[in-house]
């Protein structure tokens, strides 16, 4: 599925949606499980290091789905039971954070924080217009407010299909929620962007240079008289406002990352829910030669006219190897929400996105295209 064609790059559907996302996450598996079964139960066990991680693979996954089906059933049963208390404690907390708090912040940058002297018309305008666009989302509060405590119950009944899904359908109600805010966030930041390459623009022709687009650097460049006293005066305009832009940038952009945090925090969730190694920690504890990592030899000590000798013992597989998708997961996390490059992104006046949720997932059941010549065509 795909967005229609207003958008540009026309994401998938599922990259937007965290529940259009778990679903496919479900389908997916629902696909692939009963090619699993044949490969685990009917097909011959030619090749036993293959049929063994097939069989952990599919009984891992398995009881993952029955684990978290049962944790949301009882999650839900809680939602549920609780849905009026806790749509109405969701309404008041929206509508303190997402608009009674923009409000009185907004407010506060336009009468000059902390002595800080900003451009007062400019200032004006883009308090106003936000204030515009949250009281606009405050009136969409009000009237959907009955509806809130329907919207949790909604959200405790998905339970039945697993706590992922809960925990999906709560992200995207956080992306909802926040979407006026995502939309001031891009505003200003289209207009903090512009600024900086302006900006940057008119101080090469102050100081006579120019961007070489074919070679990539700057070269020296004669400017007329006129040329340079335009750019000086446009300089010098862009210089004098763009305090007032950086204050409700920076004002924005930190109002994104907590939103984003939110969002990582929930994806990160889902992530090790939908493929945590349950099953294999079970062999790990209870029967770890079903896990082999490796081989060892032990030197026995003799024992009367019983001689040395050398003992093959199995060496289970560690931890760490159990745990290397999670290792790969965290990696990626920690590259993608690095503060060096969050900082890096407010400075340049690159938007801050989320990390994208494919890049955090991984599949469980092995496509046919993996599985050994010999067995693929028994499947088929």
């Amino acid at each position: 599925m795909r967005l229609p064609s207003l958008f540009v790059h026309k994401p998938l559907l599922k990259d937007i949606s965290a529940t259009i996302q778990q679903l496919d996450t479900r389908l997916e598996q629902a696909t692939f499980l009963p090619n699993q079964f044949d490969v685990v139960h009917r097909l011959p066990r030619t090749d036993m290091a293959y049929s063994a991680a097939q069989y952990i693979n599919f009984y891992n996954c398995i009881w993952l789905i029955l684990n978290d089906i049962i944790v949301g059933v009882a999650f839900g049963a809680f939602l549920n039971e609780n849905s009026q208390y806790l749509g109405h404690l969701l309404w008041f907390y929206t509508k303190v954070y997402a608009v009674d708090l923009i409000r009185d912040t907004l407010f506060w940058l336009d009468d000059w924080p902390v002595g800080l002297k900003l451009n007062t018309e400019l200032s004006r305008f883009i308090c106003l217009s936000f204030i515009g666009l949250t009281g606009a989302f405050e009136v969409c509060l009000n009237i959907l407010g009955p509806y809130f405590p329907i919207v949790v119950y909604v959200i405790g009944s998905s339970g039945t299909m697993g706590l992922t899904m809960t925990l999906s359908l709560l992200s995207d109600l956080l992306s909802l929620l926040s979407l006026p805010l995502y939309f001031s966030y891009m505003t200003v930041t289209t207009v903090f962007s512009a600024m900086l390459s302006t900006s940057y623009s008119l101080f090469n022709i102050f100081r006579g240079k120019r961007k070489n687009i074919l070679r990539n650097r700057v070269d020296s460049m004669e400017y007329d008289l006129d040329q340079v006293l335009l750019g000086t005066i446009l300089f010098t305009l862009v210089a004098f406002l763009f305090p007032t832009v950086l204050a409700y940038y920076a004002f924005f952009a930190a109002v994104r990352i907590a939103i984003i945090l939110m969002h990582a925090s929930l994806e990160t969730s889902l992530a090790f829910m939908n493929h945590f190694p349950l099953f294999v920690l079970m062999l790990r504890v209870k029967d770890p030669a079903r896990l082999p990592g490796g081989i060892q030899f032990e030197i026995s000590a003799p024992k009367g006219d019983v001689p040395s000798a050398l003992i093959l013992k199995n060496t289970p597989i560690a931890f760490g190897q159990i745990f290397f998708q999670h290792f790969l997961l965290w990696s990626r996390l920690s590259a993608h929400y690095h503060p060096i490059r969050l900082l890096k992104c407010l400075v340049s006046g690159v938007v801050i996105s989320p990390i994208p949720r494919y890049s955090i997932r991984y599949s469980m059941i092995p496509h046919q295209a993996s599985l050994p010549a010999r067995d693929k065509s028994k499947v088929d």
